[in-house]
């Protein structure tokens, strides 16, 4: 609020008491013209006293009504304070969708051009800020934010489970040359045929299901990481338990995107997306 002059507070306080002053006497000519029973008169003298003290002393109520006068000065004010701030966070808003909406024009058709982790993360920041600020519905941020965070957890699970790929490649390609060493035609009874096909169906199967795919609802994250190393088909364990343990360090960055959409380290969730995304 601005502050008001010294000039301002005497006229304030002068125009207070005059107020008060033709109130009271208006008060007693009302009195009086009811006394003599001069109806008319005493009608409008009442009411205008009342009206004139109400509105000397205006500033004492939150909520006044009476006599065709509502008063809500109090409340006014913090009305038009409220409403400058959403104005300000309303053109907050206004800034970062015009710069979002050219910075997509004009990255739109060209190759590595999309967004990193760090600034999707950031921009998603901004944006929760604002809603906040503007006092919308927890329930309306969460919806706004959901492919923000979806997108997020199924990055870092792509990135997570990377190191199972060219493992998993090899076995298969291990086991086909084993398969390719038996000689034909094949009897489909011979037990080491049977084994061989089913071990690269299972291969493949973990490849096509567990490692391509991710689920599209972020209430079943970490769980469908961490799910992602049973059961691997690898030969190999330690491989498997090392891309597990290093999955744990992300677990409770995971769950608290999920709950107030914040990770405590995003730089380093952005370079591990970035990494699994590098070119081999």
């Amino acid at each position: 609020m601005a502050q008001v002059s010294q000039a301002q507070r005497v006229l304030y306080t002068l125009t207070n008491w005059a107020l008060f002053a033709a109130g009271l006497i208006n008060l007693a000519i009302g009195t009086r013209s009811a006394v003599h029973q001069e109806v008319a008169i005493a009608v409008t003298s009442l009411t205008a006293g009342l009206v004139l003290l109400f509105a000397a002393t205006i500033d004492r109520f939150e909520s006044l009504k009476g006599l065709g006068v509502e008063a809500k000065t109090r409340q006014l004010d913090r009305k038009l304070e409220q409403a400058d701030e959403a104005l300000e966070k309303l053109k907050e808003l206004a800034e970062l969708t015009g710069a979002n909406l050219i910075d997509l024009g004009t990255r739109m058709g060209r190759f590595d051009t999309a967004p990193t982790l760090s600034e999707s993360y950031a921009l998603a920041q901004r944006v929760r800020a604002i809603l906040n600020g503007v006092g919308s519905d927890a329930s309306r941020v969460r919806a706004t934010l959901r492919p923000f965070v979806l997108t997020m957890l199924r990055d870092i699970t792509f990135a997570l489970t990377r190191p199972l790929v060219q493992p998993l490649m090899a076995e298969e390609q291990r086991l086909q040359n084993q398969r390719m060493a038996i000689p034909q035609p094949w009897n489909s009874a011979d037990p080491n045929v049977a084994q061989l096909t089913a071990s690269i169906t299972a291969v493949q199967k973990y490849r096509d299901e567990k490692l391509s795919k991710f689920p599209d609802d972020p209430d079943e994250y970490p769980e469908a990481l961490l799910s992602r190393f049973d059961d691997v088909p690898l030969p190999d364990q330690s491989i498997v338990q090392a891309a597990r343990t290093r999955a744990m360090e992300f677990v409770p960055g995971m769950r608290s995107l999920k709950e107030d959409f914040t990770v405590s380290d995003p730089e380093r969730w952005s370079q591990e997306r970035e990494k699994a995304w590098k070119p081999t």
